[in-house]
């Protein structure tokens, strides 16, 4: 029997998965010539097929952003190497934007994930498909936001450039004694110190204000391939001070897969932070 992912977590959320989509049918015709059906059965399971292909029943979670935008993360099932696809349905303009995110793709970083963006429109009937479509920007270079997330973690994304990000942490999982023993470690030369967190990401715009944002821990898995790698995938709303995404990623211990769904709070804030004036450790 295929697997079966479960999305609903209670870790980093604030209000449970939404089943607006249950009964609901979209048909998706992608810029790369690919055309798609969906039937959402309910609130967990979804029908999709490739036009003239076979059908396929996969679980999926799903956050509404805005009226009639929906964003809506699925880990196929059976597939290896593990893959999610990540759908921003955007019913107002007639148009998706889907992600096809790969763990595993090269071999030799097993915990790295790649990430590939495709662009296209839903099909409305007795309608043209819409010539304009969702694309990359750089809307939000030298923005920064504060997000504070239901568990209590509470961090600051600095949109550097088009496709850099560092990050601000405000709270640490660690506790006291860790980061006491950590700092000794460091001193007498057991561990390096801890690099700048910077990692690639990439900024789609859906509308004025409403932005799918995806990012890959590359740095991260570059410099320790036992770390990072992990993909987490938002779309945030600035007008409304909120994002709903999803993570992906492999367990370190296990070396299966990783994902969650959640929502966080967020505020544009203005204040100078002294990371963001550093020398970038990875680019020249």
């Amino acid at each position: 029997m295929s697997e079966k992912y479960v999305f609903e977590s209670t870790e980093k959320y604030l209000k449970k998965l939404d089943a607006g989509l249950s009964g609901r049918v979209f048909r998706l015709a992608m810029d790369d010539g690919y055309d798609y059906e969906l039937r959402f059965i309910d609130g967990e399971i979804v029908e999709w097929r490739e036009e003239g292909g076979p059908l396929h029943w996969e679980t999926y979670g799903c956050l509404k952003s805005d009226e009639g935008i929906w964003f809506v993360a699925s880990v196929l099932s059976g597939r290896e190497p593990y893959t999610c696809v990540t759908l921003v349905l955007d019913e107002p303009q007639s148009l998706v934007t889907m992600c096809v995110s790969t763990l595993g793709y090269y071999p030799k970083r097993p915990r790295l994930v790649v990430v590939d963006y495709r662009f296209g429109a839903i099909r409305v009937a007795d309608q043209p498909l819409p010539a304009k479509r969702h694309g990359f920007t750089n809307d939000l270079s030298g923005k920064k936001i504060t997000w504070h997330y239901a568990n209590g973690f509470i961090n600051t994304h600095i949109y550097m450039t088009e496709r850099h990000y560092r990050i601000r942490m405000l709270t640490n999982p660690k506790t006291p004694e860790e980061l006491e023993q950590e700092e000794r470690e460091i001193a007498l030369g057991l561990r390096p110190r801890e690099l700048l967190y910077e990692e690639p990401g990439r900024y789609i715009r859906i509308r004025k204000n409403l932005y799918l944002i995806s990012f890959v821990e590359d740095n991260m898995n570059r410099n320790d391939p036992d770390r990072g790698g992990n993909n987490l995938m938002v779309l945030a709303n600035l007008d409304r001070g909120f994002d709903c995404g999803r993570t992906f990623s492999r367990n370190q211990k296990t070396g299966g897969v990783e994902h969650g769904m959640f929502r966080a709070y967020g505020e544009v804030i203005v204040e100078d932070i002294p990371i963001e004036h550093e020398p970038s450790p990875y680019r020249i």
